[in-house]
């Protein structure tokens, strides 16, 4: 039996020949090459992955397109998983992190430690992982570097960059807001609300496990004080709990 032909592993295609792609002026570069769409679903609910909520927007564009780095920087965590498919992430030189998902194939680029640049050809769009029989797209994350610490729920909203990147402009990372939601749910956030865990403040912050209950079932007016501890008087907090001016570290 003649044994058959030398070729690509499967799942590895090799890169087509692209014009290269634009970069803004600190260097970024929109994911997906080619015609594509977005909507911001950032905070949506979604069942099957950690806590409940969509940690990124999906980019919608035809089966196979070229999914690039969106900066120069490191690849890892390339491989297979139930719910990402083949996924991959890259860390950019600031430390910032970006997670790519549901691709169809990988390029030989897309190898544990390797050095890519901007705009570089990684994979190709699909739908694998628990994205089989919704329309080709790429699911897109970012992790700022002050966020590491929270693990996968430190996402921001991508949706800002990735508009910033289609016009070729630049948005910071500093100062970016992480959010989860307090209870599983399909609403996103009104503008402006700050969602956090009872677990968090209690373990964090110092406060009584009834603090968080008092401040969200209460109508707070402006300038009006958050209620205190039951266990607390009404005078200077205690050591650790939080002030006007706002929490302890």
């Amino acid at each position: 039996m003649t044994p058959p032909e030398p070729g690509p592993i499967p799942g590895v295609q090799q890169p087509p020949n692209i014009t290269p792609p634009l970069k803004t002026q600190g260097g970024y570069v929109f994911p997906v090459y080619g015609p594509s769409s977005f909507t911001d679903t950032f905070g949506a609910g979604r069942g099957d992955v950690s806590g409940g909520w969509h940690h990124g927007d999906d980019i919608f564009a035809p089966i196979g397109a070229p999914v690039l780095a969106v900066a120069s920087g490191t690849v890892f965590s390339v491989g297979w998983n139930a719910v990402g498919g083949n996924r991959l992430w890259l860390r950019d030189g600031q430390g910032n992190e970006f997670y790519f998902a549901h691709l169809s194939a990988y390029t030989p680029l897309a190898v544990n430690g390797n050095q890519v640049n901007a705009g570089d050809v990684l994979g190709f769009v699909g739908n694998t992982g628990d994205a089989q029989g919704t329309p080709y797209h790429l699911h897109f994350e970012i992790h700022p570097l002050e966020l590491l610490g929270m693990g996968y729920d430190g996402a921001v909203d991508p949706t800002t960059y990735l508009t910033a990147w289609k016009h070729l402009q630049d948005v910071s990372f500093a100062g970016g807001t992480a959010w989860a939601p307090f209870r599983h749910t399909s609403q996103a956030p009104k503008p402006g609300a700050i969602l956090i865990s009872a677990s968090d403040i209690s373990v964090a912050d110092g406060l009584d496990p009834g603090s968080l209950q008092r401040v969200m079932s209460s109508t707070a007016t402006e300038g009006s004080p958050l209620p205190l501890s039951s266990s607390q008087p009404t005078g200077t907090p205690a050591a650790g709990q939080p002030t006007a001016a706002g929490r302890s570290r």
